[in-house]
């Protein structure tokens, strides 16, 4: 595998429903396609050869910010979309207030949607296929515009960790961390998420 920098990059501002969910065709809000604009212009300054998403409305649309702009492919790959939550809109109070707070567990079975360790396989299998459809490109810097629960698992993966979805703080919308991959993979070091270049968070 040739050496690589990866900027991943969690969707904006999404518009929710009555209960303050997310629906899976839900798009960006006007404060989203704001802060997708934002992260256009920090990645524009670096040499993205292609670009990654999911096939949810919500990271495409923050893709296309940058990608509608430039001559830079985007890739859909269904394997990279977030958690399937299945029919969590019948879920007690409690629990979607849970699930919106961060504080819930990706582990949605019991509304007919994954379990953790389904979630996980499944990210492995769309970051594998990614990598290899990196390396057959022979390029070396890639943007990928997924979702918080889709990113930690990345993270996790390629540091050789087991999953913990709250083992960081909740990323904000379109802040991104970049990962440098060697021939060897390593273990890099979370240092954060970078959203300075955001003017608002919420």
């Amino acid at each position: 595998m040739n050496e690589l920098k990866l900027w991943l990059i969690r969707h904006g501002q999404t518009v929710v429903g009555p209960d303050g969910l997310y629906r899976p065709n839900h798009g960006l809000t006007d404060l989203g396609r704001t802060q997708a604009a934002e992260v256009a212009t920090v990645i524009s300054r670096h040499p993205i050869e292609v670009c990654y998403t999911s096939t949810l409305p919500r990271a495409i649309e923050t893709a296309q910010q940058y990608t509608s702009q430039r001559d830079v492919e985007l890739v859909q790959l269904g394997d990279l979309d977030e958690v399937i939550t299945g029919d969590i809109y019948t879920a007690p109070d409690f629990l979607k207030r849970r699930i919106i707070g961060h504080d819930s567990d990706l582990d949605f079975s019991q509304f007919g949607g994954e379990t953790t360790d389904e979630f996980v396989a499944r990210i492995k299998a769309g970051f594998d296929t990614m990598r290899r459809d990196i390396d057959e490109r022979q390029v070396s810097n890639v943007a990928a515009f997924l979702h918080g629960g889709t990113i930690s698992a990345i993270l996790d993966l390629v540091a050789g960790t087991d999953f913990n979805y709250r083992r960081r703080p909740r990323m904000p919308n379109c802040a991104y961390t970049v990962v440098e991959l060697g021939s060897d993979e390593g273990a890099p070091v979370w240092e954060g998420w970078e959203c300075d270049h955001l003017t608002v968070l919420t």
